[in-house]
């Protein structure tokens, strides 16, 4: 998985509320250094073993341990202690977001090959990629083939990741929903329908009101304003309907594709051989 080279930090970061609260320099450097990691990659989630941060930012391991409380606590990162792995949050709301679908495929990418990475953690890295990607296609009205490259990856890796983590993934996307505009959450629904499904016939959770979450994030680490172009007419309210198992079941199939039986049946085979 490749790091980058360079580090792309909000100067507005100086003032963000959530740094002003953390108890000390320590704690500021400490998430500074998460960003300028040479393990940092273009996920915002990465192993950063406790050793090399606490030397990349010149303190004992216990004080990096301390720093690491804090961060955590103001909800600036998530943290593996197990598997030291480090989670940025809101990475893919700043400028470190892709903002076109190759940056987006490239990512999904990388998502796609961790290993050993905590389950919670890499479900809100997807759900926080979806979101944002999908906020800023909607930007992109004069592409309308950039946007339907975003939405066909999206509708092709969404369904595998909630085939692996379940209502895990369905929890922290229904949660992203909550930071987005209802525009963004009505077009994220068509795309992964499973969102609408109700309370009543699954266990994901009913995403909360945008109006009840305005201030869940610090608009100045995550640009999380709503975007005055995006607009209410756009398709996709349509799919909204309650979605049951046996839908999803076929939805998961179908991004699939035709399985090994299916390819080698008869008929399959007698196709082939056609002139």
């Amino acid at each position: 998985m490749p790091s980058r080279t360079y580090a792309q930090i909000e100067t507005s970061l100086k003032s963000s509320k959530k740094m002003q609260r953390l108890p000390s320099h320590k704690a500021k450097w400490a998430y500074l250094c998460v960003h300028l990691s040479d393990y940092c990659t273009y996920t915002g989630l990465f192993r950063y073993p406790l050793h090399v941060w606490a030397h990349d930012a010149q303190m004992s391991v216990e004080e990096i341990r301390t720093a690491i409380d804090a961060l955590c606590e103001a909800g600036l990162i998530d943290f593996d202690a197990e598997n030291e792995f480090v989670r940025i949050v809101g990475w893919f709301h700043k400028r470190s977001g892709p903002d076109n679908p190759n940056r987006v495929d490239s990512v999904i990418s990388d998502l796609s090959g961790f290993d050993d990475v905590d389950p919670v953690m890499y479900c809100k890295s997807v759900s926080e990629l979806a979101a944002s990607s999908v906020k800023r296609s909607l930007r992109w009205k004069q592409d309308g083939a950039a946007q339907a490259q975003l939405y066909v990856s999206l509708k092709r890796f969404l369904p595998e990741v909630f085939q692996d983590f379940g209502d895990q993934f369905l929890e922290a996307i229904a949660d992203e929903l909550g930071a987005v505009s209802q525009t963004v959450g009505t077009e994220l629904t068509a795309i992964f329908p499973p969102l609408a499904i109700n309370r009543s016939k699954g266990s994901a959770r009913v995403p909360p009101a945008v109006a009840e979450h305005e201030t869940r994030r610090d608009g100045n680490e995550t640009n999380t304003k709503k975007d005055k172009n995006e607009t209410a007419d756009f398709h996709g309210a349509d799919k909204m309907a309650t979605w049951d198992a046996r839908q999803i079941e076929e939805m998961q199939r179908e991004s699939r594709g035709p399985n090994a039986s299916t390819l080698n049946s008869p008929l399959a085979q007698s196709a082939r051989t056609k002139p």
